[in-house]
C-alpha cells in the first residue's frame, strides 16, 4: 500500500508540474509576437525570470521527474491494466517514451536554473536528429520515431472522439471535464502529428533541419491563423485537462492494487 501511496504521489504531482507546463506555454502561444517562444524552454525561461525563479524551476523539475517516474513504473508494472497483447504493449512502449521525456524536460529546467543556457528554436531536437542521421540506419530510426508520433497522434485524437479518458476519472467529476478534456487532446494531436511528419520527412526524406519540436510545430500552422489559434487554445485546455486528472483521476482501484500486491510478492 505505501508502494501505491508513492504512485499516487507521484502521479498527481506531475499532472500538475504537466498543466502548469502546458498553460504557460499556450499563453505565449496567444500572446507572444514569437511562436517559437512557446515551448517548454521558453516556459522555463519565463519561470526562471520570475521573483525565485531557479527554486520554480526547482520544484517544476521535481514533479516532471516524478510524472516521469510514474510513467516508467505503469509502463513496467502494467498499473493501468493495458495487457500483453500487441495493442497493451504499445501503448505501455508510449508510456515509457513519455516518462523518458518527461525526465529529459526535468533536466532542460533544472541546467537553466543552475545558470546554464538551453537552445531554443528547435535547435536541440535539430541538433539530436542530426547527430542520429549520422549514426548507421540512422535515418530510418529517426522516421520511425516520427511514425511513433503519429501514431501518439492517432491515440489522441482516438481518445479525444471517443471520451476514452474519462474511463480514468472519478464519478464525481464535473461535466465541464470532458469537452475540456476533447479539446484539449485534440489540440496535442495536431501538433504530435505535425512533429511527427516533420521526424519522417527528416528521416526519409530530408534532413535535420525539418525536424520540429513543440514551439516549431505551433510555428508551422501560423499560416492558418484560426487553426493556430484553436490548437494554441486547445493546448491550454489540455493543461487544464491535466489540473483535473491530478484532482479527478482515479489510481486507487481495485485491479491496481491487486497487481501491485501480486508484482509484491
Amino acid at each position: 500500500m505505501n508502494r501505491l501511496r508513492r504512485l499516487e504521489t507521484f502521479a498527481r504531482a506531475g499532472w500538475c508540474a504537466r498543466g502548469f507546463v502546458y498553460c504557460l506555454l499556450a499563453y505565449f502561444a496567444l500572446t507572444s509576437a514569437n511562436a517559437s517562444d512557446a515551448s517548454p524552454q521558453g516556459v522555463f525561461r519565463a519561470v526562471k525570470e520570475m521573483s525565485g525563479g531557479p527554486y520554480l524551476l526547482a520544484l517544476l523539475a521535481i514533479g516532471l521527474v516524478l510524472y516521469g517516474a510514474y510513467r516508467l513504473y505503469g509502463a513496467a508494472l502494467d498499473s493501468e491494466g493495458k495487457g500483453d497483447e500487441a495493442k497493451g504493449i504499445a501503448i505501455r512502449i508510449g508510456y515509457a517514451a513519455s516518462g523518458i521525456a518527461h525526465f529529459i524536460l526535468a533536466w532542460a529546467a533544472v541546467r537553466l536554473a543552475s545558470g546554464d543556457t538551453a537552445g531554443g528554436n528547435g535547435e536541440q531536437e535539430q541538433a539530436a536528429a542530426g547527430m542520429l542521421l549520422d549514426m548507421p540506419m540512422g535515418g530510418t530510426l529517426l522516421g520511425a520515431i516520427g511514425l511513433c508520433f503519429l501514431a501518439a497522434a492517432a491515440h489522441q485524437a482516438t481518445k479525444a472522439w471517443t471520451t476514452e479518458f474519462m474511463d480514468g476519472v472519478a464519478a464525481d467529476a464535473p461535466a465541464w471535464v470532458v469537452p475540456v478534456g476533447r479539446a484539449g487532446l485534440s489540440a496535442r494531436a495536431v501538433v504530435f502529428a505535425v512533429i511527427g511528419v516533420s521526424l519522417v520527412r527528416a528521416g526519409w526524406f530530408g534532413s535535420a533541419g525539418e525536424v520540429k519540436g513543440l514551439g516549431d510545430a505551433l510555428s508551422a500552422l501560423t499560416e492558418h491563423a484560426e487553426l493556430y489559434l484553436l490548437v494554441a487554445a486547445g493546448l491550454f485546455l489540455f493543461g487544464i485537462h491535466s489540473f483535473v486528472e491530478a484532482k479527478w483521476r482515479r489510481i486507487r482501484d481495485e485491479d491496481v492494487i491487486a497487481r501491485l500486491k501480486a508484482a509484491a510478492r
